[in-house]
This record gives C-alpha cells, structure tokens and sequence, in this order.
C-alpha cells in the first residue's frame, strides 16, 4: 500500500516548496542568509529511491556558519523524512570544516536515527575540491549504533561542467543485528546555460555484507539541482552535502532495525 508514503511525501515537497519560496524573505532578514540548493533525484535499480533535498546557508559572522537541511526519502512503501543541521568555521576561501547533527523518522514504523560528528572541505588546486566526513549514530528504539565515513571530491573540467567521485561505508555491529555497506560512485554535472539549474547523473556500486540476503548492487542516479541566492565562489559556498548514510538499507527495508 503506497498511499501512506505518498501521502507523506506530498507534505514534504509541500514544506520544501514552502522553505524556497521563503528565500527572499530570508534574504532581507538579519539571519544572515546567503543561499539555498534544492536538489531532485531519481535512483533506479532492484531497491531505487526518490529524494528531494533543501540545503540553506547562513552566515552567523564573516567566518562562521551554518547550513541547515530538509529532506525526505521515498523508496516504495517506506518513507523517510531527514533533519540535518552544519556548525561550520571557513577560516578561508578555501577550506570549511565543523560540525553535524542529524535526525531521520521512518513512516513504515516507530523508529528514528540519529547522527552526529565532523566534516570538512578542503580547496584543491584552482577547480578542485575534496570532502571528508565522518561520524556515528543510533536507531531507536533497539540501541542498534552504527558508525560512518565519507571521501569525496569534485573537478570542475570546465565554468558549467563538473566530474564528482564519492566513497562512503556505513556499518552495524550488533549481537542482533550486523551489516556494512561500501559505495562507490561516479558523477556529472552539468549547469544549463548561465542560469541557476544544474542537470547531473550518477553510477553508484554498493557493496553488502553481513546479512544471509546481502548482494551487491549497481543503481543509477538522475536528478536536478536548484540554486538560489548569490553565494559566490570557492569552498566557503560550496554546501555540505545532505546526511542520510542509512539510505542504502532503508530503501533494501531495513532501516527499521529491529
């Protein structure tokens, strides 16, 4: 039955759309406002999903920041609805680094996770960039703790053109419960025309193991970025990317751990 997800993923688009509109607003306030990235995408393969993404961006003083996040996650009959809030300092122009803290609430059933830890984003050469993160995490109820990290990096070929790679593991170790996931992916970037959309495809390979039902998968990713708002150039305005290291078994069902 897919009305409940649905249902739910009309009210988070609803709140997306909403958070966007607001930008202007936000933008005139004193908050600090200096952008927002809304991103759509598409994943296929034997477990795909759909996600929608709002990232907005803060400057709280000219070398502290914060980036908060919404998001919601549809994998068939399950979905999920993230929180996301980054503390960061950019000392330059080319390097941020700081803090994370993370919320996500499943509608198949009474379970929530939670995350927390650092990440960074250091400036490589004059088209470069490389990512790290790292942190961990509980599903209640259950206690199931699990630990993250993340590389990633990025190589402007050209002002409108972007080539990203990304290595991520997730892993569970507990008496009831044991499984890691390896990702590995490749992606394009593409802006159209010198406006503020960006149009990008991704191959992803996951690797499973621990569970008797675990098998590799390869999964195709298309989507649309947005932005909004005039954040200039370097690592300083280059968003974190969104937290969901738990995607991978949510969309297989097993986000609700037991």
């Amino acid at each position: 039955m897919r009305h409940t997800p649905v249902s739910a993923l009309r009210g988070a688009v609803f709140c997306l759309a909403a958070a966007v509109s607001a930008a202007p607003a936000l933008a005139q306030s004193a908050l600090g406002f200096t952008g927002a990235e809304l991103t759509i995408q598409n994943t296929t393969g034997d477990f795909g999903a759909a996600r929608a993404d709002l990232s907005a961006d803060f400057a709280l003083t000219p070398a502290h920041g914060l980036q908060l996040d919404l998001g919601a996650n549809d994998a068939g009959p399950r979905w999920r609805g993230d929180l996301a809030a980054h503390l960061y300092m950019a000392p330059t122009e080319r390097a941020k680094y700081g803090l994370f803290a993370a919320v996500s609430d499943t509608s198949h059933a009474s379970q929530t996770a939670y995350a927390a830890g650092a990440e960074a984003i250091w400036a490589v050469g004059a088209r470069g960039s490389i990512s790290a993160r790292a942190g961990l995490g509980t599903v209640k109820p259950g206690s199931n703790d699990y630990v993250f990290a993340g590389l990633g990096g990025r190589w402007d070929v050209s002002p409108r053109t972007t080539l990203t790679a990304d290595l991520s593991v997730v892993d569970i170790s507990e008496l009831a419960f044991s499984t890691r996931e390896t990702t590995a992916a490749l992606g394009i970037g593409h802006r159209l025309g010198d406006g503020p959309a960006t149009l990008f495809t991704r191959i992803e390979r996951a690797h499973f193991t621990g569970r008797p039902d675990s098998r590799d998968e390869t999964r195709l990713a298309l989507g649309l970025t947005v932005h909004f708002g005039s954040r200039g150039h370097g690592v300083r305005n280059q968003s974190f990317a969104p937290i969901h290291p738990l995607d991978g078994l949510f969309a297989r069902g097993t986000f609700a751990l037991d």
